[in-house]
Parts: C-alpha cells; structure tokens; sequence
C-alpha cells in the first residue's frame, strides 16, 4: 500500500503504456492495474485504463462509493480528496472479478 500522492504523470504512463482508455472494451475478463482505496471505508477504484490529458490523468474502471458502477475519475480528483487515499500497483495485471469479490467479503 502506497499513498497516491507518491504517483506522478510518468509513473502513471508507465502503468498504463498497455491499458490506455478503451483497451479492455470488448475483453470479458477484463484487468486491473491499480486498485485506489480509502482505508477504512467502504470507498475503492478498481482502474483498468488510463490516459494522460492535458494536465491531468484520467482513469476507467469499477468503482465504489456509495454504489457500484463503471465509470471515470482524474487523477486531479482522487490527489484532491481529504483523506489518505492509497493504492496498490499490479505490474501483473488481476483479473476484475477476482477482486471485487475480496471487496464483497468484507
């Protein structure tokens, strides 16, 4: 666990040279890079793709806040949030439904 502050633009273009938005659009067992978590809340990204644009780094993936869903969310908001928000950076990409359900057993 790491806390997303230590990302930056190149760190985040390395992890993502493969997935780039829209890379895992018709795959059915889609891929997680980067798993972003508030600890000790209920609140994650699971992120399977990322761009870099303008100034900013956006992401895709399964998320969890007060529902779950599909959707997208920047780098600038996630660096913005006030809370320790962490991460875990799978250089071996883990399949998606693997860990939403490490998600639904707590």
């Amino acid at each position: 666990m790491s806390s997303v502050k230590l990302l930056n633009k190149e760190k985040l273009d390395m992890m993502f040279k493969d997935y780039p938005l829209y890379s895992q659009e018709n795959i059915e067992d889609k891929k997680v890079i980067l798993e972003i978590f508030i600890p000790y809340q209920n609140m994650y990204w699971l992120i399977l793709e990322g761009n870099c644009e303008d100034d900013d780094f956006i992401f895709f993936g399964y998320c969890h806040i007060t529902d779950s869903e599909f959707g997208y969310v920047s780098f600038n908001e996630l660096y913005s949030l006030d809370c320790d928000v962490e991460f875990n950076y799978y250089k071996n990409a883990i399949s998606l439904n693997e860990l939403k359900i490490k998600y639904e057993e707590e």
